[in-house]
């Protein structure tokens, strides 16, 4: 959007996955009693890069935060005529059956020379309401029902219109940047079974809220509960 004029473009970019920064860590989770604490790591004192804990929620709102280019990114405005400094906003235009966040665990410094994982503890809902980053309610936030369709909208099938999410999967890693292991963290009927490998063993909840996820999936939750009824049926 122009600073100068508030002419707003719009792009447009088809992705099958969402690939979120992990926020800041908090300053309040850092306790040496917190299996997810630095444990008086020095590097980790000194960077605060795997200290305290993100949650999926809080990456999604930085990933849909207004962010005001600089003067060395300058765009040219179609009504100014000229170039002129802006603001950009992520947002999410059309919400898929099963969504897909992967966590960018994977740091590489070009100053430094080096890259490495980030081990901070990422905290992630269960149920997820994915409204607040849709397009529509981020236009409708800024300019309330003064808002028109897109350019090539057409109307939504009611399925479509569900923003709640729950999830069904979460892939982990463990080990360092050149070396690790997945596992992955499957929901069926309502348990939550393990993959690691060959072995398959059944879970509880608490160990799936502990893990370090790298990449979770959420399906609509229509379609979450219609799988467990059929399942439960079979």
């Amino acid at each position: 959007m122009c600073m100068a004029c508030g002419f707003t473009s719009t792009t447009y970019d088809p992705c099958v996955d969402i690939s979120l920064d992990l926020e800041p860590g908090s300053a309040k989770t850092m306790s040496t009693k917190s299996n997810h604490s630095c444990n008086g790591n020095a590097d980790c004192m000194n960077s605060g890069q795997n200290c305290g804990t993100s949650t999926l929620v809080g990456c999604l709102d930085r990933f849909t935060r207004p962010e005001r280019l600089g003067s060395d990114q300058k765009f040219f405005c179609q009504q100014c005529q000229v170039r002129q400094e802006s603001l950009k906003q992520m947002s999410i235009r059309k919400l898929p059956l099963v969504s897909c966040f992967h966590i960018k665990r994977f740091e590489h410094s070009s100053i430094r020379k080096m890259s490495r994982k980030v081990d901070r503890y990422l905290q992630f809902p269960f149920s997820l309401d994915m409204a607040p980053y849709l397009s529509s309610s981020i236009l409708r936030n800024r300019f309330g029902n003064r808002i028109l369709p897109f350019d090539g909208d057409e109307p939504e099938a009611p399925n479509e219109l569900c923003s709640e999410f729950e999830l069904f999967a979460v892939v982990t890693h463990t080990g360092k940047l050149d070396a690790g292991h997945y596992v992955t963290y499957l929901r069926l009927s309502n348990h939550w079974y393990k993959c690691d490998d060959a072995w398959i063993t059944q879970v509880n909840e608490d160990i799936v809220r502990a893990a370090q996820g790298y990449m979770m999936f959420y399906v609509q939750k229509m379609l979450f509960y219609k799988a467990s009824e059929k399942q439960g049926s079979a």
